[in-house]
């Protein structure tokens, strides 16, 4: 009975250990290194992970850093954009592709609904496109 229990641990903790650095991907593994402190999901192809020095990027499917880890702050791909925020500049966007779109700037983002998403600066708010570009103001 007790030979049972201490496999049931073994199993778990190694379990634990894995999916620490491990994912999968569309049925293949991918192995992440172990510079870092956190890996997230896959959305749109990219993971957002949190490097040693606690800052935030994104990497690919086969684990390559496709945006380097510099923000305070990140949320996962949804269509193809994530917001990523600077502690000292606010909310911006980033790609893809690892091309920041949006300069940090805004205090906040919200969703896209369509192709427009409302943001706020300094008590103000206005849209921005898809691209960054400021579309509307309130």
């Amino acid at each position: 009975m007790k030979s049972g229990i201490k496999w049931f641990c073994f199993l778990c903790i190694l379990f634990t250990f894995n999916s620490l650095f491990a994912q999968t991907w569309r049925g293949k593994q991918v192995v992440t290194a172990e510079k870092y402190i956190y890996v997230g999901h896959f959305y749109n192809g990219l993971a957002r992970f949190k490097s040693s020095d606690k800052k935030w990027g994104f990497i690919d499917t086969l684990g390559r850093v496709v945006v380097k880890p510099k923000y305070d702050e990140v949320e996962n791909f949804s269509d193809g954009l994530a917001k990523v925020r600077k502690t000292q500049k606010g909310w911006g966007l980033v790609n893809t592709k690892g091309e920041e779109i949006l300069k940090p700037m805004f205090d906040w983002i919200g969703d896209f609904v369509g192709d427009e998403a409302l943001v706020r600066a300094s008590g103000k708010e206005g849209f921005i496109d898809r691209n960054g570009n400021l579309i509307k103001r309130k």
